[in-house]
């Protein structure tokens, strides 16, 4: 760990940005005409007041799409509050007894096919990021797999691809993921149908490569720590409550936090909730003010997940007889374990923070440039770009509001939806390895894992998959 690049690689991105912004000059798109706007580079306080911004902006930004609503942005200040307490609600259930006693009973089972469940384990978070594409709530259960994992003697690599790569590779290949399909078809009015067929085809090649990438690939030399259980097993304690818990908390979660309507145009969720809040005896608005603010259902950012998340822990903590000691000190637990990987997160968000608060307009000059070039090409433009601006912007929805003034001039029909698949793919593929990539950055922090040690490991795969997928698109793009 003594030799860990992510720190350094993290400000290195910075500095790329910074020098960037004195030697190019910025400007807009209108009606797809590029317009220079001479130089606007970022200066120091840019830099200092950026992780502090980072809690004063995402979650308060609003954009306007382009059927006219405005939705609220996902708010990645809230992936910080949703990592502590994470952290806060496995240190209460490491304390239950019962939550030991369920991983080891599991472990057991499942050991004379370790191999396949790992395997099981990289599709189902797959599966689940491609279909529902929410990584603060594929965040809440990677620990729990992680410590099966654990426990069946798998490698730092094996089960950090298992786990957040395969979430990060769901989110590239997404069919129906709210921060992906749902953005796409809410900016640039994209039906959920549209490419579905190649969209399958394409998850399916993706799972292919990683499974096999992960079952064949030479892993490297990590310092594999001697690493206590951290849980207690209490073999009379039964774990039914535990998960009867979490698993319903988890579907509110998951019902309260995917956009149905921006998914698949369905107001059922919306007017459910609407309905709820309309409850009223006589005139009394009971419900309204039982729960006061709660944000809609199917935008439910970081902040509710984080309040749940309080809820169940202290939940688990009532129904195992928890004194406030046992509290306080699992408090205490979780924020230590999990407050590095929120300090990370928090310094990856800089470069992000920095364009969204101080103008992306040196990257329209970079758009400008490329278009000039490979304007027919919908697929290479919209990829480049999508990557180009994912390596210094984790937020999907960010970088599809930046380009849409530049691309829906350009490009209608089959050809536009092409090209938000490249910009998805792009984007996708950049957060593999970049360092301003929050989950990637979490997740590697969370394991111990040297970033060297990471790209050493990752760049074939980066490359195969890079290849193959963009192959596959130019080809479609040229027919």
């Amino acid at each position: 760990m003594k030799k860990n690049k992510l720190l350094k690689a993290i400000f290195i991105t910075v500095i790329v940005l910074i020098i960037a912004s004195w030697i190019i000059p910025t400007g807009v798109f209108n009606s797809g005409t590029f317009n220079s706007s001479g130089y606007e580079p970022y200066g120091v306080f840019d830099i200092l007041l950026a992780p502090f911004q980072f809690f004063n902006w995402n979650f308060i930004q609003t954009q306007l799409l382009t059927d006219g609503t405005s939705v609220l942005a996902t708010g990645y200040a809230g992936f910080i509050l949703v990592i502590l307490t994470t952290g806060i609600l496995y240190a209460v259930l490491n304390r239950t007894g019962a939550y030991g006693k369920l991983i080891e009973d599991i472990a057991e089972k499942v050991e004379k096919h370790r191999k396949g469940f790992l395997i099981g384990t990289s599709l189902f978070f797959l599966i689940f990021s491609s279909f529902v594409g929410l990584k603060l709530l594929a965040f809440l259960l990677i620990p729990f797999f992680i410590t099966i994992l654990r426990k069946l003697d798998f490698s730092k690599i094996s089960i950090f691809v298992s786990t957040f790569l395969s979430t990060l590779l769901g989110s590239m290949v997404s069919l129906t993921g709210t921060e992906t399909i749902g953005v796409s078809q809410a900016f640039y009015e994209i039906t959920l149908g549209e490419n579905l067929v190649l969209r399958i085809l394409l998850l399916a090649l993706v799972a292919t490569i990683m499974v096999i990438y992960l079952t064949y690939a030479k892993e490297p030399e990590i310092e594999e720590e001697e690493e206590e259980d951290e849980y207690i097993v209490n073999h009379k304690k039964s774990y039914i409550p535990l998960v009867g818990l979490s698993i319903f908390t988890f579907v509110i979660l998951l019902v309260g936090s995917y956009n149905w309507y921006y998914v698949f145009n369905n107001v059922a969720v919306t007017e459910a909730y609407e309905n709820l809040m309309a409850t009223a005896i006589g005139t009394y608005p009971v419900a309204s003010n039982i729960l006061g603010m709660m944000e809609p259902f199917g935008y439910w950012t970081g902040f509710t997940i984080s309040a749940f998340l309080m809820l169940l822990s202290l939940l688990i903590a009532f129904v195992y007889a928890f004194s406030w000691d046992d509290m306080i000190e699992s408090v205490k637990e979780g924020l230590s374990r999990y407050a590095k990987v929120a300090i990370y997160v928090v310094l990856a968000s800089i470069s992000m923070v920095i364009i969204s608060t101080s103008g992306h307009g040196l990257f329209m000059t970079i758009a400008s440039f490329i278009q000039s070039h490979i304007t027919r090409l919908a697929v290479p433009f919209t990829g480049l770009m999508s990557a180009i601006l994912g390596f210094f912007i984790h937020d999907f929805f960010a970088i599809t509001s930046i380009m849409h003034d530049v691309i829906v001039p350009l490009y209608e029909g089959s050809t536009l939806s092409l090209s938000v698949l490249a910009m998805q793919m792009g984007h996708g593929l950049v957060t593999l390895i970049a360092p301003s990539s929050f989950f990637l950055v979490a997740g590697l922090t969370y394991m111990k894992i040297p970033y060297q040690k990471w790209l050493s490991y990752i760049w074939k795969f980066f490359l195969i998959l890079a290849i193959l997928v963009f192959a596959i698109l130019m080809i479609i793009n040229l027919v």
